[in-house]
This record gives structure tokens, sequence and C-alpha cells, in this order.
């Protein structure tokens, strides 16, 4: 049976904020000397390759998007809750509707929440070349985005090679005293040297 040419390291993600109403997903791909970022709208694809050997950095910057998603979502179930309660507690017995809609209505926002905080922390990725610096959305979530990064670090180390640990320990000094930074570039920087992730 023939190899797969592409291995799917993130499902498709939304390039906006509000990905419920986002037109354009995106997703991240592993090649054999390549990785492939798939940007859909639903009525195209744009492909975008970066070759191992060309990638000097990939970046994950953590952002408030949970904090702020929680924020957004917590306003409603605080709402419903009151509504909840108000039914519960009010003497009627005509209230029995009321007590099924209000409950309805905290499953409905407290669902997201949930999922909200079980994917962990957001975050953006970014991968940087000599010529540019992409932004990757697929890697949105830290937990997530760890686990692609691991996949992808041999395949980078194996096109471009990698620092001992005497090596990186004798660049981390040099750059935090500021000797040999003109004769010394980072690692990233370097025509052929490995890749920094980060």
């Amino acid at each position: 049976m023939p190899e797969k040419e592409y291995q799917r390291l993130t499902r498709a993600r939304s390039r906006s904020v509000f990905g419920a109403v986002a037109v354009s997903r995106s997703s991240l791909w592993l090649g054999k000397d390549h990785l492939l970022c798939i940007d859909s709208s639903g009525y195209t694809e744009t492909y975008k390759r970066f070759y191992f050997r060309d990638i000097q950095v990939i970046t994950l910057v953590a952002t408030k998007r949970r904090a702020v998603w929680n924020g957004v979502l917590v306003v409603p179930i605080v709402l419903c809750l009151a509504g909840l309660a108000n039914a519960l507690f009010s003497l009627p017995e005509a209230t029995n509707p009321a007590i099924i809609t209000w409950t309805i209505l905290t499953v409905i926002f407290l669902a997201p929440l949930l999922i909200n905080n079980l994917m962990g922390p957001a975050c953006t990725g970014y991968l940087r070349t000599a010529v540019q610096i992409e932004e990757l959305p697929s890697l949105s979530r830290l937990p997530r985005a760890r686990k692609a990064l691991e996949r992808i670090r041999p395949s980078i180390v194996g096109v471009q090679g990698a620092l001992s640990p005497d090596e990186i320990s004798a660049r981390i000094r040099a750059a935090a005293t500021g000797s040999g930074a003109a004769s010394s570039p980072p690692a990233a920087n370097m025509p052929g040297g490995p890749p920094a992730v980060s």
C-alpha cells in the first residue's frame, strides 16, 4: 500500500475570531519535505507550502481569546440561571414550561463554555522564513499546537540539522553577555542552520 503523501496536523480552524460565522477556514498538513497550509473559503482553496529547509522559526503566542469567550458566555449563563431560579422558586405550578425553557437556554450557553475551557489556553501560531512571517490560524490552542510542533520538529531537524547541547549553551551565554553577536548570529538566522521552535 503506498504511503500517504500528506498527514493531517490540524483540522480546519476558522481564520476569524467569530468561528461560527467565519467564511475562511485553515488547516495544516505535513508533507515529505514541506508543511502545507490550506485556506478554504467554501468556494476556493489556497495552498501555501513552507519547505523545511526554509523554516526559521515557528512561534506560539498565548492570547486572551479563551478568557474573552468565557466572559462573553458567562453573562447569558448568569441570566439564564437567575431565570431558572426564579421559575423554580415561584409559587404557581404553571411554571414547568418556564423551568424547561430556562434549563435549555442554560445548557445552550454552558456547553460552549465547557468546550472552550476543555480545549486549553488559546494561542496564535506564526511561521517565519527568510522572506515572510505567516500566521497559522489552525494552531489556535496550545495543547494541540504543541502536539503538531512535536510532529514537525523531527522533519525540520532532519533537513537542517541540530545544535548540540554545548553549542546551545554557548550561544545562550554569548547572547546574554552580548559577546559574539556579530560573529555568531542566532541559528534561526543562519542559512542552513537548525530551526528555532518555541
